[in-house]
């Protein structure tokens, strides 16, 4: 501890020296130790009096740990004064006595006293007993005063280093700070700044020291042209301010920063604490991340607007072409040659098959422009008229159908009931040949979502096609196989994207497949985007 201070050998020589404190006289106080012995402890006593006369010690000696510690090992440091040799372990002693005063909460001021009152009561003592060794050798007295102020040096340097070590501290902190920490006084005139004003802002810390912050200040985005002033205002009123600024850089550029302001005690007037960083890159970043983000929502809306006029403008050429080549089919089928049959019959089929793909793209491109507002939806509902339409396909194949009860959810109630009809009639089409459709339907809460299964015991996927079968017009067989227009279950996605949760599904070949889907619950008193009176009416045979 001593190293720390730097107190070598020649410094405690020095310190003797400049007190008058000589070798005899270090030798004869210890003459005093016997008496102290006896006569310290009262002193200590009398002197922990003193202490809880003041309400801040007397605090510390209210903690009962501290109060019989403290009580023994005063005695002791004070027996110990008059014991010697004052050596370099004396001084080790003598500074762990003030560490061990700090642990406690005494400060420097109490410890300066503490000496003060020993020395003078132990003069007096020496001085009232007649067996004093005071009355054979009356230099004792100073020499005990000399003592007193050496030893009472040793403990307030104990201090110092602690101080010291925190200014260390904290100055390490303040240099090494990844952010500019500027200290001003109270008219706003900088004071401090650390090393790493000039990585952000071009000066460096020496040349900062007395410009005003009107030379940095460009504006305050957040505060508008109010400047400084407002600055300050606002911490004194709220403890501290936290905001963006434009301040100039050396080269004259402007610099965004996020800054940081804090009074270095009650008002403006004692000073403030500016901590700010270098905004350059996120403002970029920001400006890069709103240009693609508009630039996406225009691309979407383009796409939106072409597959929408695209299948709209293609449905009058189409059911043209559908209308004559049924009507050639109807007139000439048998009259032709076989040949000549077939080529007809190809052209019809794929007239339908894409009036049925147009129709499925313009569904698909209508769900985000031409949804309905999210209001209060009953899914059960939703759900009777989806069975509904599918009630020719569930006779058709024997299919069970099992339901639980179903939540209400904030939702667009058309393409709920498509959202469960493309679902329970992919579990209809996708059905095992061996076996009738069994198709359960549950919900369930979880978390802020109700999570709603559909699970049938039909030929199942398998996992590597679990992402494909979500993607616009992507199949997994051929339409002899299993007739549609692969559309069904992105639909189902998109639907899905659009009141804010989720699908997927669990499945393994032959094993059947859950589909699982989140919507948000309608919770009383929450807000939608639409009166909850508003009608809403389903087609009986609607298509999505």
């Amino acid at each position: 501890m001593a190293e720390r201070l730097n107190l070598s050998g020649d410094e405690i020589r020095k310190r003797k020296s400049f007190l008058g404190l000589s070798g005899e006289e270090e030798i004869s106080i210890n003459l005093l130790r016997p008496q102290f012995q006896k006569t310290v402890p009262a002193f200590v006593t009398l002197l922990h009096q003193r202490i809880r006369s003041f309400p801040e010690t007397a605090r510390i000696l209210e903690k009962a740990h501290s109060q019989s510690w403290l009580h023994s090992r005063q005695a002791e440091y004070f027996i110990e004064l008059v014991s010697g040799p004052y050596d370099m372990s004396y001084v080790h002693n003598r500074l762990a006595v003030g560490i061990s005063h700090q642990e406690i909460g005494l400060g420097p001021e109490w410890v300066q006293a503490s000496f003060g009152l020993f020395l003078e009561w132990a003069c007096r003592i020496l001085r009232e007993e007649p067996d004093s060794p005071l009355s054979a050798n009356p230099r004792l007295a100073d020499s005990l005063a000399k003592i007193t102020l050496f030893d009472s040096g040793l403990v307030m340097d104990s201090y110092f280093m602690a101080e010291n070590e925190r200014n260390e501290v904290l100055s390490r902190i303040f240099e090494t700070n990844a952010e500019v920490v500027w200290i001003f006084d109270g008219k706003w005139t900088l004071r401090h700044a650390n090393k790493t004003s000039e990585k952000i802002i071009g000066w460096t810390p020496s040349e900062l020291v007395g410009k005003s912050f009107e030379d940095f200040l460009v504006k305050s985005p957040a505060l508008s042209d109010h400047g400084k002033g407002r600055l300050a205002e606002i911490a004194a009123c709220e403890g501290h301010w936290e905001g963006e600024l434009l301040l100039t850089h050396r080269n004259g550029s402007e610099l965004a920063v996020w800054a940081t302001l804090h009074l270095l005690d009650e008002t403006p007037e004692s000073g403030m604490i500016l901590e700010f960083r270098d905004r350059t890159a996120e403002k970029q970043m920001e400006r890069e991340l709103l240009q693609k983000t508009n630039d996406l929502l225009r691309s979407n809306r383009d796409l939106e607007q072409f597959a929408y006029v695209a299948s709209h403008d293609l449905q009058e050429p189409l059911r043209m072409v559908t209308s004559y080549t049924q009507l050639l089919a109807r007139r000439y089928e048998g009259r032709l040659s076989d040949e000549a049959d077939e080529f007809i019959r190809f052209a019809v089929d794929g007239a339908i098959r894409m009036q049925a793909l147009i129709n499925a793209l313009l569904t698909y491109s209508r769900v985000d422009t031409r949804g309905r507002p999210l209001i209060e939806t009953e899914t059960g509902v939703a759900l009777d008229h989806a069975l509904e339409n599918l009630s020719f396909a569930i006779r058709e194949s024997g299919a069970e159908i099992d339901r639980g009860p179903l939540p209400r959810v904030v939702g667009d109630p058309v393409q709920i009931m498509q959202l469960f009809q493309n679902v329970v009639g992919n579990a209809l089409k996708f059905r095992s040949p061996d076996r009738p459709p069994r198709i359960t339907i549950r919900a369930e809460k979880e978390g802020q979502f109700c999570l709603f299964s559909v699970s049938d015991n039909g030929i199942g996927i398998a996992p590597q096609y679990f992402e494909r079968i979500f993607t616009i017009f992507q199949r997994l067989h051929t339409r002899e196989e299993y007739p549609g227009t692969g559309i069904g279950l992105a639909l189902c996605q998109r639907i899905v994207e659009r009141h804010g949760g989720s699908i997927s599904v669990r499945s393994s070949p032959g094993e059947g497949a859950t589909f699982l889907f989140t919507l948000k619950p309608f919770e009383e008193g929450g807000a939608t985007n639409a009166s909850l009176s508003q009608n809403v009416s389903f087609q009986k045979g609607s298509k999505p």
